[in-house]
């Protein structure tokens, strides 16, 4: 509610204990088209408030190309990139579409930085 107050729009928001963002980061998902290799792919880990109905996780799966792969797990959507920026932005739009829900992407970095943030906490 605060932030809608302040931005002036509904924000979705999802809240995870520390021990769910240390699971995330930890996950390591097995994607159709192989393990990640850490040094030629992009890694994101997309944060559902719920998990997505089997209709809409096929839905997303369907959205497969030798350029992304992704892998439901729990309320957390895995998503190989081997494209660029632009072209990934386009399909998040997607991925939300075909989630039917709205999620919130980060680089697995950036979870793995955050669990180890709330671990020192």
């Amino acid at each position: 509610r605060h932030l809608e107050d302040a931005l002036g729009f509904a924000v979705a928001t999802f809240v995870r204990t520390p021990a769910e963002v240390a699971a995330a980061a930890a996950y390591a998902p097995p994607f159709a088209i192989g393990p990640v290799a850490s040094d030629d792919h992009a890694l994101w880990v997309g944060f559902l408030k719920a998990a997505p109905a089997p209709a809409n996780e096929a839905a997303v799966l369907a959205l497969r190309t030798e350029n992304d792969d992704f892998h439901v797990h729990g309320r957390e959507l895995y998503w190989r990139i081997r494209a660029r920026t632009m072209e990934a932005i386009r399909l998040g739009a997607r991925l939300e579409r075909a989630l039917g829900a709205p999620m919130t992407m980060r680089n697995v970095t950036t979870v793995r930085k955050l669990a180890e943030l709330a671990a020192v906490s």
